[in-house]
């Protein structure tokens, strides 16, 4: 692929193409029956019709759902120079949280969770986001260490999965032993892979590429279950769907994730890439993704196309409302410090320290109440006119840290939904239809 040497995906791919090829020889049959008009070909129909049932009620049963995410940024240090990354000018840095700050982080994490479920009509879900730098580096000791400070303050609520670990990794390296302890502790893997290389690069310059395929193979030895994440940039853009073959293949979901503002992304930089650029991206992967007979799950297209069947059926959600419903995303520094996800590491911005105040401290602080007035004030300038508010929840305007969000509405998802919106309606798509694409994604 351009922009670099692709990886040798052969390793990787092997055991899914073997399984995946006795599987389509089967199916076969089913897949000429099937209409070609209908979105969920290559599916035995009665399977179709039960899972279209079972589907009625996806969208309720996301909703019913309360998820808080505190990504925590436990180490800087990374084993790779990634030329799009934000954390740049830190990641040779040492430093970590120490054992008696993540007790504090940790307190917080419970006493938030708590008084969410308490106000909240919902159940809540924490999800606890190790990030970096490359959180594999930090010594197996540290991370069990943490964990057992988890079961002793997280209590019962870690057992019965009110509270999960996730571990975002570069998995450049990886050892039997580190999978081993992730294993026993229940913490689950997402990778962050482009597939084309010339970008995310070792600290010595080298492609990573092949290693990191490699390692993916490893993971499906193990029969270890992970999440993709893709940057969508300049390098990956033109290849959208080839990345998506590769991890359809695997049996894997995966984000593709605007590419943020960073040290250097700048004007004629390898990976640099406009909003326009972004969405023709995106708009190619969707037309390639909605006809697949086995897609797999992506997003954002998969929350985007959601948004899409809710506005067919003249449904709406609850709005991304901090004041009303709480946190969704809170990212932890290194030092503490605590950010909304898109104002990271706007100190004028922070919203107070998890390792020197409570949450109730921070909560009632002028910052925090700066904060959601920032945010109110951008929701009603960019939403309040928009045709998809109540099936959008407004959350799209929130979740990146880029400076310049557009003019009159968000870059990225508004043109999308705008795209998505006539491609189902000019194909005739019904509702049920939509929604069987997304109880198979």
């Amino acid at each position: 692929m351009g922009g670099g040497a692709a990886p040798d995906v052969a390793r990787a791919e092997e055991r899914a193409d073997q399984e995946e090829g006795q599987q389509q020889e089967e199916e076969a049959a089913e897949c000429d029956r099937a209409s070609r008009a209908f979105p969920c070909r290559g599916r035995p129909p009665e399977e179709i019709a039960d899972r279209a049932q079972e589907g009625l009620t996806l969208i309720e049963v996301a909703t019913a759902t309360r998820r808080i995410s505190w990504v925590v940024k436990a180490s800087k240090l990374c084993n790779l120079r990634c030329r799009y990354c934000y954390e740049w000018n830190d990641l040779a840095k040492r430093d970590r949280i120490a054992l008696d700050q993540w007790r504090s982080l940790l307190v917080a994490i419970r006493t938030y969770h708590e008084a969410i479920t308490q106000r909240s009509k919902v159940a809540t879900e924490t999800d606890i986001v190790w990030h970096g730098g490359e959180p594999l580096l930090l010594p197996s000791d540290y991370i069990a260490a943490v964990m057992a400070l988890e079961r002793e303050i997280l209590g019962e609520g870690l057992r019965r999965g009110q509270y999960r670990n996730f571990l975002q990794t570069n998995l450049y390296s990886v050892q039997e032993e580190k999978l081993q302890l992730l294993a026993r502790e229940r913490i689950e893997l997402g990778v962050s892979m482009d597939v084309v290389g010339g970008v995310r690069l070792s600290a010595g310059g080298e492609e990573t590429e092949d290693q990191v395929a490699r390692n993916i193979d490893l993971l499906t030895k193990h029969g270890t279950d992970f999440g993709a994440i893709v940057v969508l940039a300049g390098h990956t853009g033109p290849h959208v769907t080839e990345i998506y073959d590769f991890y359809e293949k695997l049996g894997v979901g995966v984000r593709f994730l605007p590419l943020f503002d960073s040290p250097l992304n700048q004007a004629g930089a390898s990976f640099a890439a406009t909003y326009p650029q972004m969405l023709e991206a995106l708009e190619a992967l969707f037309v390639h993704w909605i006809d697949r007979p086995r897609h797999t799950r992506v997003s954002p297209l998969h929350e985007y196309l959601e948004t899409i069947l809710l506005r067919m059926l003249g449904r709406s959600r609850p709005r991304y409302d901090r004041r009303a419903n709480g946190e969704y995303v809170l990212l932890v520094n290194t030092d503490g410090s605590l950010y909304e996800r898109a104002d990271a590491y706007d100190h004028m911005k922070m919203l107070g320290n998890v390792f020197e105040q409570s949450m109730d401290e921070i909560i009632s602080s002028p910052n925090y109440r700066a904060s959601l007035e920032r945010d109110e004030a951008l929701a009603a300038r960019y939403c309040g006119s928009c045709e998809f508010l109540g099936a959008c929840d407004t959350s799209p305007l929130f979740e990146s840290p880029r400076r310049d969000i557009g003019e009159v509405r968000c870059h990225v998802a508004y043109p999308l939904y705008r795209f998505i919106d006539a491609y189902v309606h000019e194909r005739r798509y019904t509702p049920a239809d939509v929604q069987r694409i997304l109880t198979f994604a």
